[in-house]
């Protein structure tokens, strides 16, 4: 019989594991794209799918939960499966490998998914704890908003409660990690491990295969050589907490692939015209799918997949210019106008503008930007500097061998191409303002944003280093033994493979474990919590204690507080509504604002009841006075301190400095 603890964890991963894949997968595989690109782009493919789902559902009132959207998932396979009658894939866009080589990517895939699943989780402790990370906080209670209100359209959770006009977020992440029936923590959790445990080495296993069509060892070796990485998953998914564009980022990699074999890579004959149609509406499709994640996938996937279009382009343009110069001439100043054409009108969306102009704080400075950007650093040099076990030393001399490697073996230059955007990026938006800064705007000019796509081009360019050094040693061996003993083939392949495991291993066992307790460290960051109640969001015992004490109080309670000190998270642990759920909410209330400041002047003062009564507040939570994310509770939500719980107040449970109390002051 297996562990209760064990058996809770498998429940939640295996559901989100289902709920990325399946969807995407049946409803692509009628087409024949070949099991490789299914499983690549099937959740890329399922968030379109639900998207889309939750704008039919929510059009003719159905409410957004597993049974009616198990239902509607029926309905895209087999319109596909129709429509494959008639035209789907001649040949598969990606060869399913042969069994052998199949194993050892998919050993490839399991050590490297391990490596990064493993750290998260211990980052985590467990996947019932709750992030108590800036935007954590507001995903889990717009999950549960989604299961109490049954919409979740990328303009209908987003304010939470409905107070105001619906702005869009997007739902992508929401639409799939929603409709877990379960506990919304650990299915938020457990979204994070499947994203950066597998669709993540999966994607980028895809991106190698194109990218290099004839390194098989690239493509087993990147999902390992990837978990070296801090960049991401921990940092963009747990320290961050970027939960939908963690997810758009982990989508990149196999929506890159994809515009690539569009392009013509991957070392497949071109297949004809209907393929290649297929292909482009395959490919729009995953685009598709990338926004519904995160709009920001398309800058991503813009700027990763530029140098490799200019690669295409430009011989292109040559050859035109010189055979057909006229006509050359104008298909260009075609694409030159559809693409300003598309610029200005990015540049009119207010909303666009206004997140490429966010005021961000200036992180790092040459060179201690490019530092972070080369060696994948776990913090910011001006918080804690880097010590020698901080740097990711051997895989970064890998990275920056294999951008020589392919300029001097004219392979994959693009990819070296696409790793220097990135990296140029990133000290960009690392600061200090300067007129370049404004093009990192649509990642927020947040760094965090951007390491992970040096992450993408850099383990597959490390990887390519590492198989071109075992090349070189096989080529050696084989000249040293071939008088004396023929090699064949195949045991070449085998020395290969065994020279491929062994060098991982000293990279791995070189690095500490590929950096173990820095990554570990990093996922913890917004999992660990203090001994001391008031510190952190959530203090030890505390999200227990919400839990314990919000089964004690009515279902159609409200609770209010000191948001960054626990009474935010009343709603994801127990359902009960509260006032303030988020982190700095955009637009408060006259009744908000002046609770925030004067609830504890209760029974003094007649204003507070009316705000009391005006925001529907029945149970008052209290918690020590601490600090959290840069707010300080007696300087910036004094009213919820000092507060004198023997008037206008009846405890409902109290311990360790903590307290929940009915609201009785108030006629």
């Amino acid at each position: 019989m297996l562990p209760p603890d064990l058996l809770q964890s498998a429940l939640p991963l295996l559901f989100m594991l289902a709920a990325f894949f399946l969807p995407g997968i049946v409803t692509l595989l009628p087409l024949r794209p070949g099991w490789p690109a299914a499983v690549a782009l099937g959740p890329a493919v399922t968030l379109l799918v639900l998207t889309t789902g939750s704008l039919l559902l929510d059009a003719i009132g159905v409410p957004w939960s597993l049974g009616p959207v198990a239902v509607f998932l029926l309905v895209p396979p087999i319109v596909v499966h129709v429509l494959a009658r008639r035209v789907s894939f001649r040949a598969p866009l990606v060869p399913t490998p042969e069994p052998l080589r199949a194993a050892g990517l998919a050993a490839g895939l399991l050590v490297g998914g391990t490596l990064i699943s493993a750290a998260l989780m211990r980052g985590m402790g467990s996947l019932g704890r709750a992030s108590h990370g800036w935007d954590p906080i507001f995903h889990v209670n717009a999950l549960t908003w989604i299961q109490e209100s049954g919409r979740a359209t990328p303009w209908s959770f987003n304010p939470i409660f409905g107070d105001g006009p619906g702005t869009y977020y997007p739902a992508g992440w929401h639409d799939v990690v929603g409709l877990y029936p379960g506990d919304l923590v650990e299915a938020a959790n457990a979204s994070s491990i499947v994203i950066g445990g597998i669709i993540w080495p999966i994607g980028l296993m895809f991106l190698a295969r194109i990218v290099l069509p004839r390194r098989p060892a690239v493509w087993a070796t990147v999902p390992v050589l990837a978990a070296s990485f801090v960049s991401f998953p921990a940092s963009q998914l747990l320290r961050s907490g970027q939960w939908p564009n963690g997810l758009a980022t982990a989508l990149v990699p196999a929506a890159l692939a994809l515009v690539l074999l569009l392009l013509g890579g991957g070392g497949t004959r071109p297949g004809g015209l209907r393929d290649r149609i297929l292909t482009l509406a395959l490919a729009l499709a995953v685009l598709a799918g990338c926004v519904a994640a995160h709009p920001s996938a398309a800058f991503g996937l813009g700027a990763a997949a530029l140098p490799f279009l200019l690669a295409r382009a430009v011989p292109a343009l040559v050859s035109g210019l010189r055979r057909r110069r006229r006509t050359t001439l104008l298909a260009a100043a075609a694409v030159t106008a559809f693409g300003a054409v598309v610029v200005v009108g990015l540049m009119t969306s207010r909303l666009l503008v206004g997140v490429m102009n966010y005021p961000r704080a200036t992180r790092a400075v040459l060179p201690d930007a490019l530092a972070l950007a080369l060696f994948d650093l776990p913090r910011f040099p001006a918080v804690e500097p880097p010590t020698v076990g901080d740097v990711n030393l051997i895989v970064g001399i890998l990275v920056l061998a294999g951008v020589v490697l392919t300029l001097v073996l004219r392979e994959a230059r693009p990819l070296a191409a696409s790793w220097l955007v990135f990296v140029v990026l990133y000290v960009l938006a690392a600061g200090p303002e300067n007129p370049l800064r404004f093009l990192t705007g649509v990642w927020y000019k947040d760094t965090q944003r951007l390491a992970p796509f040096i992450a993408m081009a850099g383990s597959i360019l490390a990887a390519f280093a590492l198989a071109v050094v075992v090349g070189g040693i096989v080529r050696l061996l084989s000249d040293a033994v071939q008088p004396r003993l023929r090699i064949t083939p195949g045991g070449t392949r085998a020395v290969t493979a065994v020279l491929v495991v062994v060098l991982l291993a000293a990279v791995y066992v070189g690095s500490a474990g590929f950096r173990a307790e820095a990554r570990a460290s990093v996922a913890a960051h917004n999992y660990a919590t203090n001994a001391m109640p008031g510190i952190g969001v959530l203090s030890r015992g505390e999200q227990d204690f919400i839990r314990r004490a919000g089964s004690l109080i009515p279902q159609d309670a409200v609770v209010i507080g000191d948001p960054f000190n626990g009474e935010t998270f009343f709603y994801a642990l127990t359902k009960r509504r509260v006032v303030y759920t988020q982190l700095g909410a955009p637009a408060p209330t006259a009744a908000q604002q002046l609770l925030r400041s004067n609830f504890n002047r209760l029974t003094a003062d007649p204003a507070v009841c009316e705000a009391i009564a005006d925001v529907g507040a029945t149970h008052f939570y209290q918690d020590a006075p601490g600090s959290s994310h840069g707010s300080s509770g007696l300087e910036s939500w004094p009213g919820f301190y000092g507060v004198d719980t023997q008037r206008g107040l009846a405890p409902v449970i109290t311990e360790g400095g903590r307290g929940l109390y009915e609201i009785t002051g108030c006629p």
